[in-house]
């Protein structure tokens, strides 16, 4: 029984052993006054500017930071901001970075979370009863640009044109046109306060009284979003603190 015992401290001393955790770490609050959020990883230096908890959380599950849908959490995780610096061995895979920052922001913000997946509303991207109201362009270098109520693209895809769509619906939307190939168009619409705001690229805004993104685009594209629910995994979090404990 006394050998049993022994092991246990061993055990629990080589898991930790094999953590992966930062070198060494800093994390303070955001108190600059610009809005720009940055986060960068190069030559053994994770940095975060002004982003907020519930992006730090995303980047260290690997989810995209514009899926925040998929983080049940407290209302503060979205818009209190944080500055990290980390370092870590210049030739670690990315995947390990990711688990270093999970490890890191278990253990300065006591943070606790699970998995779970729910049923969630989900959007098809199809194609309208009248048909589609763009065409293929000839195949070349892509670009889409935007502002609140109005979005750009040259030479994008569909599946493109969905990924953009769950940003501004705030759920998950898959592409189901069937339509190959590349696209350009402009789309309009008056978007209401729970859609994202896409980063200006020389797109204006469109004016208010507009139709709403479910309207323009079957008016304006000749596409439409069909709603249902399905299984959506989110990342549901039991506790967290507000303020990291000290560097």
């Amino acid at each position: 029984m006394l050998k049993k015992l022994l092991w246990i401290p061993l055990l629990v001393l080589a898991a930790c052993a094999q953590t992966p955790r930062f070198e060494v770490a800093s994390i303070k609050p955001y108190r600059g006054a610009g809005n720009v959020s940055s986060l960068r990883l190069s030559n053994g230096l994770f940095q975060a500017e002004n982003v907020s908890l519930k992006k730090l959380l995303l980047n260290a599950n690997g989810i995209r930071d514009d899926r925040d849908y998929t983080v049940d959490g407290a209302g503060w995780m979205g818009t209190e901001s944080f500055d990290i610096s980390a370092r870590f061995p210049p030739d670690t895979p990315v995947t390990q970075v990711r688990q270093m920052l999970q490890n890191l922001l278990e253990e300065r913000f006591r943070l606790k979370m699970h998995r779970e997946t729910r049923q969630l509303p989900i959007y098809s991207l199809v194609v309208a009863r009248n048909g589609p109201k763009i065409h293929t362009v000839a195949a070349g270098q892509g670009r889409t640009s935007g502002a609140p109520g109005r979005l750009e693209a040259t030479k994008t895809t569909m599946g493109k044109l969905a990924d953009l769509l769950a940003r501004l619906v705030g759920a998950p939307v898959t592409d189901a046109t069937g339509l190959p190939g590349v696209f350009d168009f402009v789309l309009e619409w008056s978007p209401d306060e729970t859609q994202r705001v896409m980063a200006v690229d020389g797109a204006s805004p469109a004016s208010n009284g507009g139709p709403s993104l479910f309207t323009a685009l079957e008016e304006q594209l000749g596409l439409k979003l069909a709603g249902s629910k399905g299984p959506v995994e989110i990342l549901v979090v039991d506790h967290v603190e507000k303020v990291p404990t000290e560097n």
